[in-house]
């Protein structure tokens, strides 16, 4: 029987360049601007980044989304799902190799124990081919 895993997607690469700072780093920024009541322009000197990532880090800020970490714990949980269910078919194959190999030798112990007992019974009667077989008192 074989056994055959999944092949989960590979994950796609990063587009573009590493971020320079963390999430946390542009979060705290962008908490800051808000507060001081910054402009872009403004902010982007003090923060030296340009005022479009300020733009963008405010606007996911006021949206309460941090998006690196949202998509890593999904992927996670979804890699996570995945597992199980390979594991839960796995096992599932396992079980079903475990009942197959069980009857099996069930079969082979039955068939065993019949021809045992037909050579028992072929040597209740003497017959030339099993006259050899038998002890030298009986003939």
């Amino acid at each position: 029987m074989d056994i055959v895993d999944k092949v989960l997607p590979k994950e796609k690469g990063r587009i573009g360049r590493a971020p320079r700072y963390s999430v946390e780093y542009y979060m705290m920024m962008a908490k800051q601007i808000i507060d001081d009541g910054l402009t872009y322009r403004h902010a982007a000197k003090v923060y030296n980044v340009s005022h479009g990532t300020v733009h963008h880090w405010l606007k996911l800020y006021r949206q309460g989304v941090l998006p690196s970490k949202a998509k890593k714990a999904k992927r996670e949980e979804a890699l996570k799902e995945a597992d199980v269910a390979r594991l839960e078919v796995h096992v599932k194959n396992l079980k079903t190799q475990i009942g197959e190999l069980y009857l099996e030798n069930l079969m082979l112990k039955k068939a065993l124990e019949y021809s045992h007992q037909i050579r028992r019974d072929n040597l209740s009667v003497i017959t030339s081919e099993n006259l050899e077989t038998l002890p030298e008192d009986a003939e």
